[in-house]
């Protein structure tokens, strides 16, 4: 499900900015940027983001503003620059180059600023924590209020497809009927004296029962009613999509069946909702 939260959180050393969001996927694709002196700390930032989260594509971003000016610079490595900075003098001699165009690169260098080998502070590291877990707080509000839309909507759609399913029943009769009146007429035709009518009765039933869709009827109400339940649950999501599927059958079983223009308008247009329904659960955790 789609979120985002974001916060801010003040401590005497420094300023932490998190922000975290993320869109539908069926399975946790975690992206996460933080400051480098932070890195080794990704894997645990990793495994507690995925326990809150439990999929999407995510994007989890860590921004973090040092107060004192001995904290926000990168220590450099004099030793190693001043060994450039002769090397580079030597080839200006040689080659007729100005110094000043070869040295205007010299701090993008590899290893010349270096970030310092102390370890973060473990008290840091709490606020930090404290912030990323703030963002998701809002993160999760954000998607508890769509999902409370979305749980309207989908309980709606399921609504729908049993009202058009209740539409049914006026035409089943009629179009019995009507397959009746045309296998008599059709018989009409034939030598009335050769005509096995204890066997025609037992043709006819076996026709009518081929037509019956009661069973449909009673399983779809089902799935229905249980779509209906585990729309309640958490992480539903895939059990969802496998009602989905029953509802799909019990659907086209009904429209093979129909042999009826408006019954079958009407299993298009429960087509047409139970389609809303699948595009809507992958929305759903």
């Amino acid at each position: 499900m789609t979120g985002f939260g974001l916060a801010e959180l003040e401590t005497p050393k420094f300023t932490v900015k998190v922000e975290l969001k993320s869109l539908n996927s069926k399975f946790l694709e975690l992206n996460v940027r933080m400051p480098r002196n932070w890195q080794h700390k990704e894997l645990e930032l990793r495994r507690e983001v995925g326990k809150l989260v439990e999929r999407g594509t995510a994007q989890l971003a860590i921004h973090i503003n040092y107060k004192l000016n001995e904290d926000k610079i990168t220590p450099l490595n004099k030793e190693l620059a001043l060994y450039y900075l002769n090397e580079v003098n030597d080839l200006a001699k040689e080659s007729g180059w100005e110094p000043k165009s070869l040295l205007n690169n010299i701090f993008l260098v590899p290893n010349v600023l270096q970030p310092t080998d102390d370890t973060p502070d473990d008290e840091d590291w709490k606020q930090i924590l404290q912030a990323v877990k703030l963002a998701f707080d809002q993160f999760d509000s954000f998607r508890q209020t769509e999902g409370a839309a979305l749980y309207a909507e989908l309980s709606k759609m399921s609504a729908g497809i049993l009202q058009r399913m209740m539409a049914l029943a006026p035409f089943e009769q009629e179009r019995l009927q009507t397959v009746k009146d045309r296998i008599l007429k059709d018989l009409q035709s034939l030598n009335q004296e050769q005509m096995d009518k204890n066997r025609f009765e037992q043709e006819l039933i076996y026709y009518i029962e081929k037509l019956d869709i009661s069973e449909e009827k009673v399983r779809l109400k089902q799935h229905c009613d249980f779509f209906e339940e585990t729309l309640k649950l958490r992480s539903s999501g895939k059990k969802l999509g496998f009602i989905t599927q029953e509802m799909g059958r019990e659907i086209n079983t009904i429209g093979s069946k129909s042999n009826h223009h408006l019954m079958q308008r009407s299993v298009v247009e429960m087509k047409d909702e139970l389609e809303k329904i699948k595009e809507q659960i992958n929305n759903v955790l």
